[in-house]
């Protein structure tokens, strides 16, 4: 007995020194940066990260980094370049933005005269599409409702014979001429339809404006799905979507509202693929107002994926109002403006309160979250009675619905979104969401209502869970802008950055049901990060947009550099190399040049409009050594251009770069 005692002893003794000997060898790491600003969670920073395949295994001090660090580690010393988790834009567009399908004809922004309109359009006659449809973009229904001629009329002189749709820049009207009208029904007798409304002339004729929905089935008729169409859908996420998107730090997002019908997730999964998805992706089918509440359940739990770590659809989006521009947000006081609209003077809804606590009750069992539009007081009481109601029939099941835009809150209302864990998603990029804004607003809601618009921090005071968001289009892409204008909206500004990069990472990486593997840096979690130029954290608030990204990673793989990153930090440069390199993607306000010459030169860059014109010349001298150069375009307008770079040494490189700025104002 006792030799037998002796014999376990021995086994657990080995068995205990194996253990040791393993967990004391540390794993070799693919990558390492050093000497930097590590955000990893909750206020805490570290000086190094280490990165072996798609997953983080060390977060600490550079000393301890070293155990990481093999023959094959890529070191890199950042320089104290502050290092954050991947951004979440959890509400965005990307498909309907980078898509050629909506055309290429924009009208001037500012208009204010609607026979301006007119003299555009003669100028510069839209073509038809692949459905047999002029397109174009841009215009206001506002001001088109000044129009002396009938705006039906006015596109009828463009285009008498095709059909023609002209997407409001809010894009929640549309205008059509008379072939448009009369190819989508819409008639005299044609009544309005759900969440729609068909604007008619003195005969009850339809005067060519159409309000929301009722614009909206317009669209999907002139880009209903083809094989050209969903080329240009596929090349504009591939080519221009994806790759800005991971140059603006994006690792995760949610597309805010897939048009199933029109073979968004086919396309979705075409890249996924390919493997050209750059980003994590979560798709959220949209119910069609129209359609009958069995078909659409039915729909629903048939489009139910729970995916992978890429991709996965398990939200849905729906609207339950629509826009204050256009008064067709339901409120619960009446509008102080009339547009002369028949279907009231409080909005409208999509989705009203009876259908959607039917919808989110049979569909939050199967698995979906609902991501719900809400812009009027009386839409957001609306939508968390509906998610109220739907937990008192099924219990909680931890479902995580969230409301979006939120921008007239009643405040009885601001404690029920902890109550009922409901995530306050919000934009405050756009410059119309800052309090100097917000009275613009006042000859459609009035003063008082006008006073708090987007009540983040009275939200964020009870507790809830608040994200930030884009809704790109409408406002910038950047998270950045985003961040520096939610600590400076005073009084609704939260307390400090870090509350705002929360918003953008592991409270939106909450609401993708990814918190457990992305959102922050910790060992475990997957290498989805990003790397500043500047410490937003100690920088003037006011200058936060002002910081670039230098590097994005998703799951460790490079899914953008800047040109200036690697020259920057990499010690291995070949010190004979002659090039010069820029960046051809669009830009807005500025562009890097990078010269990699041993020779001193005199360089000059020279930029030429579409006609030829020289619209700026810039000559400076090159010492021979590595350089960057900042080109300022920031005076130019919006357009193609092409740029030459010239040495004397008989070097001479031409390019075309496209500046784009991203205006807009309307709402998703």
């Amino acid at each position: 007995m006792k030799l037998k005692n002796v014999i376990y002893f021995i086994l657990l003794l080995t068995v205990i020194f194996i253990v040791f000997s393993c967990s004391a060898e540390k794993e070799i790491a693919d990558t390492v940066f050093v000497n930097a600003k590590v955000y990893t969670k909750d206020g805490h920073f570290d000086q190094a990260i280490a990165i072996k395949e798609d997953k983080i295994i060390f977060t600490g001090t550079d000393a301890a980094a070293k155990e990481y660090i093999g023959k094959e580690t890529k070191v890199k010393d950042l320089s104290g370049r502050l290092v954050l988790p991947g951004f979440h834009d959890v509400h965005m567009h990307p498909l309907e933005a980078f898509t050629d399908a909506i055309g290429n004809f924009f009208f001037t922004e500012g208009i204010t005269n609607p026979d301006q309109y007119l003299t555009e359009l003669k100028a510069n006659v839209p073509p038809v599409n692949s459905n047999g449809w002029r397109m174009a973009f841009g215009h206001s229904v506002e001001i088109l409702m000044k129009s002396k001629v009938e705006p039906r009329l006015i596109l009828d002189q463009i285009s008498p014979v095709e059909p023609m749709f002209c997407w409001e820049y809010t894009s929640h009207s549309c205008w059509v001429n008379s072939a448009g009208l009369k190819l989508l029904g819409f008639t005299a007798q044609s009544t309005d339809p759900v969440g729609g409304y068909i604007m008619k002339n003195a005969k009850g004729e339809p005067n060519g404006i159409l309000l929301d929905n009722a614009g909206d089935i317009a669209l999907q008729t002139a880009i209903a799905i083809n094989p050209t169409i969903e080329k240009m859908n596929y090349d504009g996420l591939v080519n221009i979507g994806l790759p800005l998107i991971a140059k603006n730090g994006i690792t995760s997002f949610c597309e805010a509202r897939t048009y199933w019908k029109q073979n968004f997730i086919e396309t979705w999964a075409a890249i996924k693929k390919n493997n050209l998805l750059t980003a994590r992706v979560m798709l959220t089918p949209w119910i069609y107002p129209g359609d009958t509440d069995q078909s659409t359940i039915e729909n629903m739990k048939k489009m139910y994926d729970k995916g992978d770590d890429l991709m996965r659809i398990n939200e849905i989006k729906l609207y339950s109002d629509g826009l204050t521009f256009n008064t067709t947000a339901a409120l619960k006081e009446p509008y102080t403006k009339d547009l002369g609209f028949t279907f009231g003077h409080k909005g409208l809804n999509y989705i009203d309160e009876k259908r959607m606590t039917h919808f989110i009750t049979e569909l939050e069992k199967v698995g979906y979250d609902f991501h719900v539009h809400a812009i009027g007081d009386r839409a957001i009481s609306e939508t968390l009675n509906a998610i109220e109601g739907a937990r008192k029939t099924n219990g909680d099941l931890g479902a995580r619905h969230r409301i979006t835009h939120l921008e007239i809150v009643d405040p009885k209302d601001i404690p029920r979104f902890k109550k009922l864990n409901t995530i306050a998603d919000m934009q405050v990029v756009g410059e119309f969401a800052q309090p100097n804004h917000w009275h613009e607003n006042d000859e459609f809601i009035g003063k008082e209502r006008s006073n708090v618009q987007i009540p983040l921090r009275s939200i964020w005071d009870t507790g809830a869970k608040v994200t930030l968001s884009s809704d790109y289009d409408v406002s910038s892409l950047n998270p950045l802008d985003g961040i520096q204008n939610a600590v400076t909206r005073k009084p609704q500004a939260l307390p400090n950055v870090e509350e705002a990069v929360k918003c953008y990472t592991i409270n939106a990486a909450y609401v993708m049901r990814q918190e457990d593997k992305t959102g922050s840096l910790e060992v475990g979690k997957y290498a989805d990060l990003i790397i500043l130029d500047r410490d937003i954290f100690t920088i003037p608030v006011n200058t936060i947009s002002k910081a670039k990204v230098e590097l994005t990673l998703l799951g460790g793989k490079e899914v953008y550099v800047s040109l200036t990153f690697n020259s920057a930090i990499d010690t291995k440069i070949n010190p004979t190399a002659s090039s010069i390199v820029y960046p051809t993607e669009d830009i807005d306000d500025e562009f890097h040049i990078k010269f990699n010459n041993k020779n001193p030169d005199t360089v000059t860059v020279t930029i030429k409009d579409a006609n030829e014109k020289l619209v700026s010349s810039i000559q400076f001298k090159h010492s021979g050594k590595i350089m960057n150069k900042n080109i300022d375009v920031s005076k130019l307008k919006e357009g193609k251009y092409k740029v030459t770079i010239a040495a004397t040494n008989n070097y001479s490189k031409t390019e075309s770069i496209t500046i784009k700025r991203v205006t807009g104002l309307h709402e998703f």
